[in-house]
């Protein structure tokens, strides 16, 4: 997928999206933005921030940065925060793979159903890793890959389809954690026949500098 027709894509999703996803991405972030244990003053980036639904769960002692590539989205979730008086929150257009932050900008990442989304999940997550400060934590909620072989035929099926709507459905979790060298501390899903897994990850300083020689 590229990035031009994804904006055009959740440029039409925004005028809905709420009507179809509250149910299946609120609980998943409340539950994950719980975990992260966000202490006061800690700088939180949301990438793919959406319409703004995860920006209620986050505490307000938090400087939280939501980022989008979509303007009727990020307009959805403007609405939002004017609505619920979140002035610790800011919201910013722009594209996930060349996020416009500085090095170590952030304590924590949430890159909630954006992994499938953009066309290069390897750079989503080496971007995510170079604004995240040594030691800080991604958290990453994503369906992917089936491990069932039935399933994962399926999803490869489906792939063309689900790109049409905004997303791909075949994306292979342990390739990517083998291609990005991510370390992952832990990954969960809220019961067995959930789709959906939410991951943690710490980016460590050692990984992020192996990774930029060996791209270099």
């Amino acid at each position: 997928m590229q990035e031009k027709s994804t904006r055009k894509i959740y440029n039409i999703w925004a005028h809905f999206y709420d009507l179809f996803w509250p149910a299946i991405v609120h609980r998943r972030t409340t539950k994950a933005i719980g975990h992260m244990n966000i202490r006061p003053g800690e700088s939180v980036l949301d990438v793919g921030v959406g319409t703004g639904l995860a920006l209620t769960s986050y505490p307000s002692h938090a400087r939280v940065t939501g980022i989008d590539l979509s303007e009727g989205m990020l307009r959805r979730a403007r609405e939002r925060a004017i609505k619920y008086d979140m002035n610790w929150v800011n919201l910013v257009l722009g594209n996930a793979l060349e996020l416009p932050f500085e090095e170590d900008s952030f304590d924590h990442v949430l890159l909630s159903h954006v992994v499938t989304v953009v066309s290069d999940p390897v750079r989503l997550i080496e971007e995510t890793r170079r604004v995240t400060r040594p030691g800080g934590q991604i958290v990453i909620i994503n369906h992917f890959q089936s491990a069932n072989r039935v399933m994962a035929r399926l999803e490869q099926w489906l792939c063309p389809l689900c790109q049409h709507l905004g997303w791909r459905s075949d994306l292979n979790l342990h390739d990517l954690i083998r291609e990005t060298s991510l370390e992952v501390d832990y990954r969960y899903k809220l019961d067995q026949v959930d789709l959906f897994q939410t991951v943690f990850a710490t980016n460590r300083p050692a990984k992020r500098e192996a990774q930029a020689m060996a791209a270099a």
